[in-house]
């Protein structure tokens, strides 16, 4: 009778486990499938009353802190920018919202890759870009953004980013759904909401989403992301090698995040923190298929806006007896490649100074002597070049080419006339990424209009010849290129906010110092202290920006002559 009592038990054990072992089973595949039930159930309180709402204004602005946007672009999983009917700056353009989103925190995926941080992106892309699209085709809205400022506050602690729950409903007629929570409960990030709030009371959905995602481990609770590679394993590569094998190396919109990957290359220029880089000898494969015509390859490399990678490189220039720059330096270090608007790029560089990833300099002092943590000597960071393959271990520090100087554009073989929808002027290829100089005339364009082909000239808007970010600082100068049959091309010169020192509008005015004014003479178009219509030498960066091309300037060192007076 015991034992029978005892295998009635142990079988009423049994079946109550595997029932809730199946149950769990069952809710975790629903998960793992994007079943988000706790998103579905949330409800949008504010749905009913978005018509003429501010989310955001300038200071001063009585705000709702709620209202309907447009996306303009998606930065990462937790960050995107959008636009708002009627917030227009100086120039009558709408401003860009920068947004981080609040209660989440998902993996990076820009200036350092983590796994899960490519596909955290590649979901809120996919989600907000499907929603803006369905918006633009039925001429509705169908992204809201909304933030208890009593609680949360208006930005975060940058002071140029707008912090919000951001929802949205894949039509107008569907649902509106919390992105910020759907982060969580799909586990592409960690619960950051702590703070109880009247107006948005989403913490209780917050903490049972990720709840559940803890119980299944999924994502960033415990899941590997299969496209993320965790070895310790690095690849050596040129930079022209990163650039011509990037589909097999490099971030993809698949979601792989890429390999880690060793550069080193030569400083030919620097923006903030972040590195203009050029190779120092020709790689191997690059000359087997281009020969004695092959240039040396460029890049850009993203460390972010805190690196301190300015600071460390102005050190070691001061202690290898250069300039104090940091321009010329050889340097090699930990990266991954990755793409912004249509360009390659390095990213997720390691900018320690010790360890086993820190980034080194290789001298002419040093190149006998420099070992690195994983043996190789510096002759050996060369092994994929030419030269090498050539001289083998007789390769001197001597044979690297060490030339800082730009790459001339030869603005008589670009044509205007064979371009298509995805680049104007696809003559400007052969430049793109290389640090460049050419000549260039400054222009103004019309609110609403920055690149037309006529230059605004038609329009009856306000006219600028330079635009700012949100910053303050960043910003656009218009100017055109003379080209072959005198033509124009329009490339636009992109100023960063860290440049340091920096170089932006009131490096191009032509009245006095003293008679520049950051808020009115970028609307000055026709007066004799305007730039507009007056010529410069510029050295820059080249890249695309959509179908045309950008020269990005870099730190205005003294005495590097990048920007030059050329009437």
């Amino acid at each position: 009778m015991i034992k029978r009592k005892i295998l009635l038990i142990l079988t009423t054990a049994a079946m109550l486990l595997t029932g809730c072992g199946g149950s769990k089973k069952a809710d975790c595949k629903a998960l793992e499938a994007g079943e988000t039930p706790v998103t579905d159930k949330l409800e949008f309180a504010q749905a009913n009353d978005l018509a003429g709402k501010k989310f955001a204004g300038d200071e001063g602005t009585t705000l709702d802190h709620y209202g309907l946007v447009t996306l303009r672009s998606c930065t990462d999983g937790d960050t995107a920018n959008f636009t708002q009917d009627g917030y227009v700056d100086a120039s009558k353009s709408l401003v860009t919202i920068k947004t981080r989103f609040l209660g989440v925190n998902t993996p990076e995926s820009t200036a350092k890759v983590e796994p899960w941080g490519k596909k955290a992106s590649l979901f809120t892309k996919h989600v907000l870009e499907e929603a803006q699209a369905d918006a633009d085709k039925n001429n509705t809205q169908n992204i809201a953004l909304i933030t208890d400022v009593s609680v949360f506050g208006e930005r975060d602690s940058s002071g140029n980013r707008w912090l919000a729950f951001v929802w949205y409903r894949k039509t107008a007629t569907s649902k509106w759904r919390n992105l910020n929570l759907e982060l969580v409960e799909l586990g592409y990030s960690k619960n950051q909401l702590f703070e109880d709030s009247k107006m948005c009371d989403y913490r209780p959905s917050f903490e049972k989403a990720e709840a559940n995602a803890i119980k299944c481990g999924i994502r960033v609770h415990g899941q590997n992301d299969e496209d993320y590679d965790y070895t310790s394993t690095t690849y050596e590569y040129s930079l022209w090698g990163v650039i011509h094998h990037y589909n097999e190396i490099g971030i993809t919109d698949e979601g792989s995040s890429g390999y880690q990957l060793i550069v080193t290359a030569m400083v030919v220029g620097m923006a903030g923190d972040n590195l203009y880089l050029r190779d120092v000898l020709i790689d191997q494969e690059q000359y087997e298929k281009e020969g004695e015509k092959a240039q040396l390859a460029g890049l850009y490399a993203y460390a972010g806006f805190s690196s301190s990678l300015c600071s460390t490189l102005q050190a070691a220039s001061k202690m290898f007896g250069y300039d104090g720059t940091g321009i010329g330096l050889i340097v090699r270090f930990y990266c991954r490649a990755t793409t912004y608007s249509n360009n390659i790029q390095l990213s997720d560089l390691k900018t320690e100074t010790s360890g086993k990833t820190a980034i080194k300099f290789i001298t002419d002092s040093n190149w006998d002597t420099q070992k690195f943590s994983n043996g190789t000597k510096a002759i050996d960071c060369f092994s994929w070049s030419h030269e090498y393959a050539q001289k083998g271990e007789d390769l001197k520090f001597a044979d690297l080419e060490k030339d800082i100087g730009s790459v001339a554009i030869d603005r008589s073989k670009i044509s205007t006339e064979n371009g298509n929808q995805d680049c104007l002027y696809p003559d400007l290829l052969v430049y793109q990424y290389q640090w460049v100089d050419t000549e260039i005339e400054i222009r103004y364009v019309t609110s609403g209009d920055d690149d037309d082909q006529d230059g605004g000239s038609l329009r009856a808007e306000t006219k600028y010849w330079a635009k700012f970010g949100s910053d303050g600082k960043s910003c656009t100068i218009y100017s055109k290129m003379k080209v072959k049959d005198d033509k124009y091309a329009y490339v636009n010169l992109r100023v960063d906010g860290t440049l340091n020192p920096y170089a932006g509008p009131a490096r191009f005015w032509k009245g006095s110092a003293d008679s520049y004014d950051k808020e009115t003479s970028v609307f000055d178009c026709d007066s004799a202290s305007s730039p507009v219509g007056h010529k410069f030498h510029v050295t820059g960066y080249l890249a695309r920006y959509f179908d045309k091309f950008q020269i990005q300037l870099g730190n205005n060192y003294a005495g590097y002559n990048y920007i030059v007076d050329a009437d």
